[in-house]
């Protein structure tokens, strides 16, 4: 995994977020999300921990994908155009990463 999130990171491929967060689970307003993000393709959103709202929201839109930075796995990152982090959920990646040297 080290290795395409290092080629992902050099690509351009990878967006990192200070933090996402919804007022409501509806779908529009994620959609406003992925506006404001010019996110075009498919799309892999890594949480730091479980959003019910962000869950409920991207559940209906096919080309996106949620996950948290405890459970992503390499093909989760190869395989959308973008990977969109929030700024916790990169860093715990991040330590994941550095203890499984």
């Amino acid at each position: 995994m080290r290795k395409s999130l290092s080629e992902r990171l050099k690509a351009g491929d990878v967006v990192i977020v200070d933090e996402i967060k919804l007022e409501s689970h509806k779908t529009k307003e994620f959609l406003k999300v992925l506006a404001a993000l010019e996110l075009h393709g498919t799309a892999l959103f890594v949480l730091s921990g479980v959003d019910a709202n962000l869950v409920l929201a991207a559940r209906n839109i096919s080309r996106v994908e949620v996950t948290t930075s405890d459970t992503l796995n390499t093909y989760q990152v190869l395989r959308p155009h973008k990977v969109v982090f929030t700024r916790g959920a990169f860093d715990k990646v991040g330590e994941r990463l550095s203890q499984e040297k």
